[in-house]
């Protein structure tokens, strides 16, 4: 996670990344991404959905700041 900050190179995520990250269920990632309070996940097929891993940091960061 924090090499792939440092060098700036894109990279996706997966749920359990995400909520490891973040510290919130994974029901909760995906009821908050449905309304629009959460980053939207990218859809690479039907069943796999990943995040980019920079859109997560920055949400992070927007909710510590406040």
């Amino acid at each position: 996670m924090i090499e792939s900050t440092l060098n700036n190179q894109p990279r996706f995520v997966r749920l359990d990344h995400v909520a490891n990250q973040t510290g919130l269920g994974k029901s909760t990632i995906l009821a908050w991404e449905a309304t629009g309070k959460f980053p939207k996940a990218i859809r690479l097929s039907t069943t796999l959905r990943v995040w980019l891993e920079s859109d997560i940091n920055e949400w992070v960061i927007s909710k510590a700041q406040r």
